[in-house]
């Protein structure tokens, strides 16, 4: 059984679909059976304890109405009836009797998490709801090269989080959003607490410079939506990481040629495209055949295709390919 195809379709959004892969495997091994009963107890008899890192009985409530929601989209019942049964859960916390719909609702829930000494960042995580909860932040001010220049930002490290969204229930942990871009800089998620290596490629690379690349096209690109932005960071990590073929590896198992789903699309838009150029034909998803090239031939075509694109928002600000 490939774990990273398992997990890649719970990055989808899709539990049904994995719990499905998974017991389409036999004589598996005692880490994997205990992992379909855990995805079992959840997701499909329902009958999980669920912990919670607060002895606050209004938090509880809260978290309580997020995991509920997280169990219903993610085994694929409808979104839109999902979400009012969110907004009708946490409506009853809140004893607000008159809203106007979920954004002033996680406004209030923000107010009140502020008061307890928590951070709260709501809204979607594409395709989802699910905020973000935490209660300590640091910061600290890089310089980061880019394709198209130097960014300055800077990183809040954020840390002690009581919910990390959809992706990290769906995953028991295992995944989560690594962090993400706003006007005031980028935040790092420290999930587990730990001292953080910021010299590292992953923190250079798949964090920093993936983050920077948003930050600076918020700026230039305030009408990109959510697949494009995320074309042009994955690309990003593609140029500048040294472990080329473990980014392509991820991107082929996340990929998904559905825009609705900004991650997976943008991967899928990136093997297609690199596909076209260095064997002449669609989506090519063998690691093998991939192998045939060497690490600095994929990462200079992967600065292509950002090229291509940004002559394509900007028409002026780079040059069109690099040879």
């Amino acid at each position: 059984m490939d774990i990273k195809k398992f997990y890649s379709k719970c990055f989808q959004g899709n539990v049904l679909e994995a719990i499905n892969y998974l017991e389409s495997f036999e004589n598996n091994n005692e880490d994997i059976l205990e992992l379909k009963q855990k995805y079992l107890h959840r997701f499909i008899t329902q009958d999980e304890v669920l912990k919670i890192d607060s002895e606050d009985p209004w938090i509880e409530e809260v978290l309580k109405c997020y995991y509920k929601y997280y169990i219903s989209v993610l085994t694929n019942h409808d979104v839109q009836e999902c979400e009012k049964q969110l907004i009708v859960g946490l409506a009853k916390t809140l004893m607000m009797n008159e809203y106007k719909d979920l954004d002033e609702i996680e406004a209030r829930l923000e107010s009140i998490f502020g008061e307890k000494g928590y951070c709260f960042l709501g809204g979607k995580t594409s395709p989802y709801r699910g905020p973000y909860i935490w209660k300590t932040t640091n910061k600290e001010d890089f310089l980061v090269e880019l394709p198209c220049g130097i960014q300055k930002v800077t990183v809040f490290f954020i840390s002690e989080f009581i919910m990390l969204s959809w992706l990290h229930f769906a995953t028991f942990g295992k995944h989560h959003t690594g962090g993400w871009a706003k006007e005031e800089g980028i935040y790092y998620v420290n999930a587990d607490n730990k001292k953080i290596d910021t010299h590292s490629a992953d923190f250079q690379v798949w964090f920093l410079k993936h983050e920077a690349q948003h930050l600076s096209d918020y700026a230039k690109y305030p009408n990109l939506d959510g697949s494009g932005l995320e074309y042009r960071a994955k690309l990003v990590e593609l140029i500048y990481h040294p472990d080329t073929f473990n980014k392509l590896e991820t991107y082929i198992n996340q990929s998904k040629n559905d825009n609705s789903l900004a991650h997976p699309y943008a991967a899928f838009l990136i093997i297609n495209g690199l596909s076209n150029i260095l064997f002449g034909k669609e989506f090519v998803g063998d690691l093998e055949k991939w192998n045939t090239f060497d690490s600095s031939s994929i990462s200079k075509e992967a600065l292509n295709l950002f090229m291509e694109n940004e002559r394509v928002l900007s028409g002026e600000n780079c040059e069109t390919r690099v040879d």
